[in-house]
């Protein structure tokens, strides 16, 4: 009975190793393949099949693997990525291989890690190089101090923040682009408290939140408030009121025909005549 029990643990050993030595190695990026370097996945192997290096210099040591197109694996069974998400109270726009096995990276599947403990393995597609890591707020751009995603030096609008305290002198960021393009839900419900407007409450780093749904205790799901107009065919130029639509005057931002309900607003006197537009500043609403 002993020696088949011995026998017994030692086949679970050896098939626990055999598993282990088939997960694969994360991507590496940058890495160098025929002397050029690659920031992402890229097709140059097999055409309409994405690749990754997982060491730095494919040409030194070729090592690789087919990129994964979708989340996968993780206590959620490969559920999609939920961004932002809070993981040990700093904001996630990006996934981390913090605290990871092996170096893979992972993401949230609800709005916070810290309150709900489900998560996934990423996919390939999502990562690429020095765009990984939390929002690091306050941070310095061009000297100036930022405590909130920003549109400042956006050549199309779009809100960013900055991976490292000072991007002056650590170039490194990411968009801040929530996987649900929701708007602000007021009131909402976060720890049994209704709120009427965005919030720090809950925040280790000061971020401003609001929830997209009226019960954060049950949805977990929130966006960061953005300060400033962002976006629209105007690039995130700031709202004029009063403002034409439609043959209708309006005094504040609408949702009016908006896709996803989000809020927005002209960003000339008649947007019936000039079509320019933004998205309105979270701040503006509630």
């Amino acid at each position: 009975m002993v020696v088949a029990s011995i026998t017994s643990f030692l086949l679970f050993c050896t098939l626990l190793q055999l598993l282990v030595a088939q997960v694969p190695p994360p991507c590496v990026f940058p890495f160098i393949y025929k002397g050029k370097s690659y920031r992402s996945c890229a097709e140059v192997v097999s055409k309409n099949r994405l690749w990754c290096a997982t060491t730095a210099n494919y040409d030194t040591s070729q090592q690789w693997k087919y990129c994964s197109i979708k989340e996968y694996g993780g206590n959620s069974g490969g559920q999609p990525c939920a961004f932002p998400f809070n993981y040990k109270d700093r904001t996630y726009y990006t996934c981390t291989n913090e605290d990871a096995k092996i170096g893979r990276f992972w993401c949230a599947t609800t709005g916070s890690y810290d309150k709900d403990k489900k998560w996934s393995y990423c996919a390939d597609t999502r990562l690429a190089a020095n765009s990984q890591g939390p929002c690091v707020f306050p941070f310095i751009y061009k000297g100036r101090s930022y405590s909130a995603c920003t549109t400042a030096g956006s050549s199309d609008g779009k809100l960013w923040c900055s991976l490292t305290s000072n991007y002056d002198s650590n170039p490194k960021w990411t968009y801040c682009t929530p996987s649900e393009p929701l708007p602000c839900k007021f009131p909402f419900i976060f720890n049994k408290k209704s709120y009427y407007g965005c919030t720090r409450d809950g925040t280790a780093d000061g971020q401003l939140w609001c929830a997209t749904t009226a019960n954060y205790d049950r949805d977990s799901k929130w966006k960061a408030c953005a300060l400033e107009e962002y976006e629209g065919s105007s690039k995130g130029q700031v709202c004029v009121f009063p403002f034409i639509y439609n043959g209708r005057t309006f005094n504040s931002c609408t949702s009016e025909n908006e896709a996803h309900g989000r809020f927005w607003c002209a960003t000339t006197r008649n947007y019936d005549k000039d079509k320019k537009w933004s998205y309105c500043a979270d701040t503006r609403l509630g």
